[in-house]
């Protein structure tokens, strides 16, 4: 063999070596990272609102952050208890299973609270909480914690037995509200989250009562990343409103800012986190 064809043969040998085989691992760095969010709307909805949060993580990371979520409710329950996200933004009494499980940690929240609202058309005869008797109320999912604390709210306020309203559930807070508005039922239990945007979109609707008050959505990490990435993606939430770009993307996702919190500050809804033996994880919940 040539002197020629061996220095050909060695310089290939070693550029094999150092070169990524095709269907290898990439680094982790190249990887994307899956930022998954709760059905609180509309997929279409969700997309268009979020995918600026999920690109300034990505830009500031310097990695690619994918924004998911699921079709319903119980299906993003369950592909959070699979560890299917690396970032997660749920409902307070799921994120307190999540937590519970060891898979996730509870790191961050919006600066405001969420407050469980009831709400009317904004030309609707009633006004106040106890003319609800035995009226239609819409409702999210079941498994929702605004739907669990709105009908314990109710309960407690006597519309109990024959005063008792008839819930009618839907597959979304939007899909409730737009029942609402159509006029297909007198009421509805409802996020601030969702009615303040509404509001701001001028849908004609007006807060008939407030319920209870709790810390909002929170964002978690799963518990196997690098603690330096998840302390860094904190650090880039909580440092939002310090920037040009951050503040344009806050505005953009209706935020006002991040805060940060932990596993004790959403011991309020621990009651309803584990309400039913499969609360959450059963289709039609």
């Amino acid at each position: 063999m040539c002197q020629c064809f061996k220095r050909f043969i060695a310089g290939l040998l070693c550029l094999l070596a150092i070169s990524p085989v095709a269907g290898a691992e990439q680094p982790m760095s190249t990887q994307p990272l899956t930022l998954g969010f709760f059905p609180l709307v509309s997929t279409v909805a969700l997309y268009k609102r979020f995918s600026p949060l999920a690109g300034y993580l990505s830009d500031r990371l310097e990695r690619p952050v994918r924004l998911v979520t699921a079709k319903d409710f119980p299906t993003f329950v369950r592909r959070t208890a699979e560890r299917r996200y690396d970032i997660v933004v749920t409902a307070p009494h799921f994120a307190v299973r999540a937590a519970d499980s060891g898979q996730y940690r509870i790191r961050a929240a919006s600066l405001k609270p969420v407050t469980q609202l009831f709400v009317v058309r904004e030309d609707s005869p009633l006004q106040s909480i106890d003319q609800l008797a035995g009226l239609r109320i819409a409702t999210p999912p079941k498994a929702a914690l605004m739907t669990l604390m709105g009908q314990d709210f109710l309960a407690r306020a006597g519309l109990t037995g024959d005063r008792a309203p008839v819930y009618h559930t839907f597959t979304s807070h939007n899909a409730a509200n737009q029942a609402l508005l159509a006029g297909e039922l007198d009421a509805a239990i409802a996020s601030s989250n969702v009615i303040n945007k509404a509001l701001l979109r001028g849908e004609p609707l007006r807060i008939l009562g407030e319920g209870l008050k709790l810390p909002n959505m929170p964002l978690l990490i799963a518990s196997d990343l690098p603690q330096e990435l998840s302390d860094r993606i904190v650090q880039i939430l909580l440092e939002m409103n310090e920037t040009g770009p951050g503040k344009g993307v806050l505005k953009q996702i209706g935020f006002p800012g991040y805060r940060t919190v932990g596993l004790a500050d959403y011991e309020p809804v621990r009651p309803y986190a584990y309400r039913g033996k499969h609360a959450g994880t059963q289709a039609g919940d």
